[in-house]
């Protein structure tokens, strides 16, 4: 069985927190952290259709659609003169 800290170790820590030998051994835990990755990723929400945008193409749409439908309706009247 290995003795975590060691002898060396503890002697060391002995001197460096001036407690005993016997309790360094007794109370100390070494612990290793594993990280899988050093980075971090941000996520950021951004709107993909701004009002102005929205406003603009159903304002388009509107302008097409009507125009479409006097277009229709003069071409009955020409139809219907002729």
């Amino acid at each position: 069985m290995v003795k975590i800290p060691s002898k060396t170790s503890a002697k060391y820590l002995e001197k460096k927190f001036n407690k005993s030998e016997k309790y360094i051994s007794e109370n100390i835990l070494v612990l290793d952290i594993f990280f899988e990755a050093l980075n971090y990723e941000t996520i950021e929400q951004r709107k993909a259709y701004e009002v102005a945008a929205l406003l603009g193409d159903i304002g388009g749409q509107m302008g097409l659609f009507i125009g479409a439908s006097i277009l229709t309706i003069l071409e009955v009247f020409d139809y219907i003169y002729e």
